[in-house]
């Protein structure tokens, strides 16, 4: 909840959220020029009229009165000094008071909160400033709590391969250790700081993606969806054929419009996830369809394994951060690659769901929309 700065009606209790700001875009501030026209052109027109007034007076007062007089230019001068004073008076004053609310705002932004937002609609002629502070507010909030995800997520999951690595570690600096023990414990120690560098990566996509509230569009493209699948499927070769796995694909030509980078995370983790639990020998089904036909056109995606399945309680927590089902699979994974694919695909505007029985294996189903809602 946006924190409200004293005597300011313009706090916004429900900001938009995930708005950016374009450094390159220039600043629309022509409701400030608009004002500023008004400024001048008002007194103008009321000193006008004003004169008029005072023609009128003097005609019906002083009709015998033909020659010019200085009393006529008194009659346009003083109302217009008169107008400009009041209206440069009252407008100062809204403007100090707008800048008045802008200043705390961003005092309070320095203190660190970063949940504070202006409600731009009342921030006229400030509208522009406001809506660019609001901007910055979210992108200090997003930055400040990847960071404190970050550290909270990463340091409770760490430590585990940081004790392999220092108990391993000791373990050679004994004298009496064989060159074969050696070996074992500085494979042990490359393996778990592998894992450790990619727990990092991953626990900063998870947070990042935690963050974001939509593709960013100058990421979108229009590619080939089935051509993708095919290399994150190549790219994970060595680990299905070391395992001898029967790769059953069947790929339709698909064309989708998304953030490329984003989409592949989903395919790799899901692959990935797939290979692991699925034994020697076995089999992986992979189908790429698109249905075009009903009120939700969508792209289908499926990937189905023989491997050992899950319960119902692993199922309902298989999307939860850091969640492994299978424990004797713990040390070979990190429990954050199904919860990236959720979080990319709600970020798509699809679903992604499971379906899974004890002892014969599991299909994941993701869902995208043929007319991505970016």
């Amino acid at each position: 909840m946006a924190k409200h700065i004293h005597n300011s009606s313009q706090i916004n209790k429900h900001p938009k959220q995930g708005s950016t700001y374009d450094i390159n875009s220039k600043p629309d501030n022509t409701r400030f020029q608009n004002y500023m026209a008004i400024m001048a052109i008002v007194p103008a027109v009321l000193s006008i009229m004003g004169y008029w007034f005072v023609d009128f007076m003097l005609y019906h007062f002083f009709d015998s009165r033909t020659e010019y007089h200085p009393l006529d230019g008194l009659g346009i001068l003083m109302p217009m000094a008169f107008m400009m004073e009041l209206f440069t008076y009252f407008f100062s004053k809204r403007i100090i008071k707008k800048v008045n609310i802008l200043t705390s705002a961003m005092e309070s932004v320095a203190k660190g909160n970063y949940n504070i937002r202006l409600d731009s609609r009342r921030m006229t002629p400030l509208k522009e400033m406001s809506d660019s502070f609001n901007s910055m507010a979210e992108d200090l909030a997003s930055v400040e709590t990847l960071r404190t995800d970050f550290i909270n997520d990463f340091s409770h999951e760490f430590k585990t391969p940081i004790v392999s690595i220092n108990g391993f570690a000791n373990l050679l600096l004994e004298e009496n250790l064989t060159e074969e023990e050696q070996r074992e414990y500085l494979t042990i120690i490359a393996d778990e700081s592998e894992r450790l560098s990619n727990l990092a990566q991953q626990t900063m996509l998870m947070s990042k993606l935690d963050t974001q509230v939509k593709i960013n569009e100058s990421s979108i493209k229009t590619f080939s969806l089935s051509e993708q699948i095919r290399r994150c499927i190549i790219l994970l070769q060595n680990s299905w054929s070391n395992k001898n796995i029967d790769m059953q694909i069947d790929l339709a030509k698909v064309t989708y419009t998304g953030d490329p980078t984003l989409i592949e995370q989903i395919w790799i983790n899901l692959l990935n996830n797939a290979i692991k639990f699925t034994p020697e020998n076995g089999v992986i089904k992979i189908t790429l369809t698109q249905n075009a036909l009903g009120d939700n056109p969508s792209i289908i995606f499926k990937i189905t394994d023989s491997g050992c399945g899950m319960n119902e309680e692993e199922i309902a927590h298989i999307f939860d951060k850091y969640y492994q089902a299978d424990s004797s699979h713990s040390g070979k994974g990190l429990g954050l690659g199904l919860a990236i694919c959720n979080r990319v695909v709600t970020l798509c505007h699809g679903s992604i769901s499971v379906e899974s029985v004890l002892d014969k294996g599991t299909t994941f189903t993701v869902s995208l929309p043929i007319y991505n809602k970016i």
